[in-house]
C-alpha cells in the first residue's frame, strides 16, 4: 500500500509540474487626448482648444471669457475599449454636451479599472492690442482694411499719395508672416476718394473704385487679384455708363458679384443720386438696374454691403430731408426692404460724413449712424440695432463720446462672439476703440492708440478666430494694430 501511495503522489506532482499559467489580465483606462473643437461647437468657439497628450487627472483648458460654457461638446480619445461617463450619462466624443460652468468629472472605465478626470475651464488671457510694423515703403492718402476670412489676414486697399493727382493710383498690401506683402497697383491711373473691397468664397480680393481713366471719367471700375496680378472683372475698365461717387461691392450667396453705385450725373438712364445696381454673373455684367423697392428720389450716400451666410445686406444713408436710413436684404434671388427711410423720432438731421453697417452670425443687424436725437441739436455718433423678428430698431447704449462737427470718422465691427466694436476718433480726435458691454448696456473704452489728432480713416475688422486688426492713416503712413492673446 505504501508503494501505491508514493506512485500516486508522483503522478500528482507530475500533473502539477505540467500546469500552464494563464496570463494575468491588466485593465488600463485613460484619456489620451481631450479638447474643444470649433467644428463641434459651431458659433460658440472659433478655434480649437486641445490637449494632445493628457498627462494628469486634472485637465485644465482656458477659453475666452465670452464663451458660453453651459453646453460645450468635448472631443476625446481613450485607450482601447474604454467607456466614458459623466454621472450616469454615457459620453460620446464630438456629440455629448456638458455644462462646464463648474468643473466636470469624467469617469473612464475598462473592466475593473476606473479613472476619474476632472475638467476645469479657466479664463484665457484677455486679448491685447499690439502695434504692427508701420508701412514705410509707400504713402497713402486714405485706405480701407478688411480681414480675409479665408486666411485671417488683413488686406489694405489704399489711394497712393503722389505730388500729382493723376498719379494717385489704387494699390493693395497685406500683412503676412509679420511682414508687409505688396500686391501691386490696382488701377492704371488716378482713383476717386471712395472705393470698396470684398472677397470671393475662395479668398480672392475684388475691389471697386472711381476710375478717372474710364471712357466716362470716374465711372466705376471693378478689378480682382488672381494670386499674381490684377485684372478687370468683365475684361475692361468702366463698368458703369455714368460717373459715380459712393460705391459698395459684395458677393451674394449664389456667387454673383454686385456693385452698388451712386449715379453722379444726369445723363441717364438712372436719376442723379439714384442707387444703380450692377451684377456680374455668367461672365458678363448687367448694369443700370434700380434697386427693387427703392425710389429713384431716395438720394443715396455712403452705402454699405455685407454678406452674412446666405443673405446680403445693403444699408444706405438717404441724403434727403429729413435724413434717414434704409436697409435691404437679398436672399433666394429676391430683394426685401427691411427699413424704408427710418430715422429716430427725435432726430431732425444726420451727418453725411460717415455711416456703417455690420451683421453678426445670428443675423442681428447693427447700424453706426450720426444724428441729433439725443438733444435735438448736437450731432452725435451712436449705434442702433435692427431686430428682424420684431422689425424694430433700438438704441445700443448711449451715444459714443466722439469728435463732433464735420469730423466723424468711424468703423463698426462685430466679433465672432457677437460683441460690437467701434473704432473712431474720440473727443480729443485720438484714434480709439470701444466695445459694447451687453451686461451694463454701455460702451467701454478698450484702447486709445495714440494721443494725436492727425490720424484719419478708421478701420477695424475681425478674423474668424476672434483676432482683430485696426488701422488708420497718419502722416501718409498706414498704422496697424493687432488684437490677440498676449504672447
Amino acid at each position: 500500500m505504501k508503494k501505491k501511495f508514493f506512485i500516486l503522489l508522483a503522478i500528482a506532482g507530475l500533473f502539477a509540474s505540467c500546469k500552464v499559467d494563464e496570463p494575468e489580465i491588466v485593465y488600463e483606462s485613460k484619456f489620451i487626448s481631450f479638447g474643444f473643437y470649433a467644428e463641434d461647437n459651431n458659433g460658440v468657439i472659433f478655434q480649437d482648444y486641445v490637449i494632445d497628450t493628457v498627462k494628469t487627472n486634472a485637465i485644465a483648458i482656458n477659453l475666452p471669457d465670452e464663451v458660453d460654457k453651459t453646453a460645450l461638446v468635448a472631443r476625446f480619445t481613450t485607450s482601447v475599449n474604454d467607456v466614458v461617463t459623466v454621472g450616469t450619462v454615457a459620453q460620446v466624443s464630438k456629440v455629448t454636451a456638458n455644462n462646464f460652468s463648474a468643473p466636470v468629472d469624467y469617469i473612464v472605465t475598462e473592466g475593473t479599472s476606473n479613472i476619474k478626470y476632472t475638467v476645469t475651464i479657466g479664463k484665457a488671457p484677455s486679448f491685447v492690442w499690439s502695434a504692427l510694423p508701420a508701412l514705410t515703403t509707400d504713402s497713402a492718402v486714405s485706405s480701407i482694411m478688411k480681414v480675409n476670412k479665408s486666411n485671417g489676414l488683413p488686406y489694405f486697399m489704399y489711394k497712393q499719395y503722389r505730388t500729382t493727382s493723376a498719379d494717385q493710383k489704387a494699390a493693395m498690401i497685406k500683412f503676412e508672416n509679420n511682414a508687409w506683402v505688396k500686391m501691386g497697383e490696382i488701377s492704371e491711373g488716378q482713383v476717386g476718394s471712395y472705393y470698396d473691397l470684398t472677397f470671393s468664397s475662395d479668398g480672392k480680393p475684388y475691389v471697386s473704385y472711381l476710375d478717372y481713366l474710364a471712357t466716362v471719367s470716374q465711372a466705376n471700375s471693378v478689378s480682382m487679384h488672381n494670386g499674381t496680378s490684377w485684372s478687370y472683372v468683365g475684361g475692361s475698365k468702366g463698368v458703369t455708363t455714368n460717373k459715380v461717387s459712393y460705391n459698395a461691392l459684395s458677393f451674394t450667396a449664389d456667387n454673383k458679384l454686385m456693385l452698388f453705385s451712386t449715379i453722379d450725373n444726369t445723363t441717364g438712364p438712372l436719376a442723379r443720386r439714384e442707387l444703380g445696381v450692377s451684377t456680374f454673373a455668367s461672365n458678363a455684367w448687367t448694369i443700370n438696374q434700380a434697386m427693387a423697392g427703392r425710389a429713384a428720389t431716395d438720394v443715396t450716400y455712403l452705402q454699405q454691403a455685407r454678406l452674412v451666410k446666405d443673405t446680403l445686406y445693403v444699408g444706405i444713408f438717404n441724403a434727403i430731408t429729413p435724413n434717414s436710413y434704409s436697409l435691404y436684404q437679398y436672399a433666394n434671388g429676391a430683394w426685401t426692404t427691411l427699413l424704408d427711410k427710418w430715422k429716430d423720432d427725435a432726430s431732425t438731421t444726420g451727418s453725411v460724413r460717415d455711416f456703417d453697417l455690420e451683421v453678426d452670425a445670428k443675423g442681428r443687424v447693427y447700424l453706426a449712424i450720426v444724428d441729433n436725437s439725443s438733444d435735438g441739436a448736437t450731432l452725435k455718433q451712436r449705434v442702433v440695432q435692427y431686430n428682424k423678428k420684431s422689425k424694430t430698431v433700438s438704441a445700443l447704449g448711449s451715444p459714443i463720446s466722439a469728435t463732433t462737427g464735420g469730423l466723424f470718422d468711424f468703423d463698426l465691427a462685430v466679433s465672432p462672439f457677437g460683441v460690437p466694436y467701434m473704432m473712431y476718433r474720440n473727443e480729443s480726435k485720438y484714434p480709439t476703440v470701444s466695445y459694447f458691454d451687453d451686461e451694463t448696456q454701455t460702451w467701454i473704452e478698450s484702447k486709445v492708440f495714440e494721443t494725436s489728432d492727425e490720424p484719419t480713416g478708421m478701420n477695424i475688422d475681425f478674423a474668424s478666430n476672434g483676432v482683430a486688426f485696426a488701422s488708420y492713416v497718419k502722416n501718409r503712413k498706414l498704422i496697424t494694430y493687432k488684437f490677440s492673446a498676449p504672447q
